[in-house]
């Protein structure tokens, strides 16, 4: 038995990668400001939840979101991975595009911009490009981690609860949402880069690794807030924050 634990626990040291490949990724990546702006955000969102049902205080360890967020992805990547990953941040296109991702554009800003390509019979190679660099950063199988591992459980712990059809609108409702809501943002910020640079971001996001990593930041997300979202749980009854169904209405008149 001490042997095969052994055995099981050396296999995982040697599939996770090592906490220096780590540092050195979040140094690289936008991870690290992002994680500062979602405690700053938490944070203060914090403060108007801070008592339960029984009055009494309660607050959340914000320093744990950058703790769980390093040790998810230390423990979903492996070293051969994150070489890989290592290596699509030496491409000066790629680190242009994280640079621009940053930034998060007004609504009318990305209609416009978006209404501008559909007009103009010279940006169709353009537009064909960029939406394979959507779809390629925006999948539907990354995106949904979210709402699966963290927004669900949040919803079926809270009080009041959700049945299974409300919670399948509201999964639909999120992956819609979101989905136009990236795809805008990324064709917007990539306005400026050429036909040139566009097709060499492209070589990157289609990279297994590019895949591996959309992943793994999804999941570190959803894992890093998952314990805080649930610490609020108590203080937040879903069946207030519903409409009236139908029949609550007629039978009210």
């Amino acid at each position: 038995m001490k042997l095969l634990l052994f055995i099981l626990i050396s296999f995982q040291l040697s599939f996770a990668a090592s906490a220096e490949k780590v540092e050195q990724y979040l140094l690289v990546s936008s991870s690290d400001e992002e994680l500062l702006a979602l405690e700053s955000q938490f944070s203060a969102m914090q403060n108007g939840f801070s008592t339960d049902a029984n009055g009494e205080k309660k607050t959340y360890d914000m320093q744990l979101l950058s703790i769980r967020f390093n040790e998810y992805i230390q423990q979903h990547l492996s070293d051969n991975e994150m070489d890989k990953i290592l290596e699509n941040y030496k491409n000066v296109v790629y680190l242009q595009f994280v640079s621009t991702a940053m930034h998060v554009p007004e609504a009318n800003e990305t209609e416009a911009y978006i209404d501008s390509l559909k007009n103009d019979d010279e940006a169709k190679a353009r537009l064909e490009i960029l939406e394979e660099v959507n779809t390629r950063l925006n999948n539907k199988d990354s995106m949904s981690i979210m709402f699966d591992a963290l927004m669900k459980p949040l919803l079926q712990s809270a009080s009041g609860g959700m049945s299974n059809e409300m919670m399948k609108k509201r999964r639909e409702a999120y992956m819609k949402n979101i989905s136009i809501q990236a795809r805008k943002e990324t064709l917007y910020n990539l306005k400026d880069f050429s036909i040139e640079e566009l097709e060499e971001l492209l070589k990157v996001v289609k990279t297994p690794a590019m895949s591996h990593e959309l992943k793994a930041i999804y999941g570190a997300t959803a894992y890093a807030l998952k314990e805080f979202f649930l610490s609020m749980a108590s203080r937040y009854d879903v069946s207030k924050h519903q409409p009236p169904s139908t029949t609550d209405t007629n039978d009210t008149k």
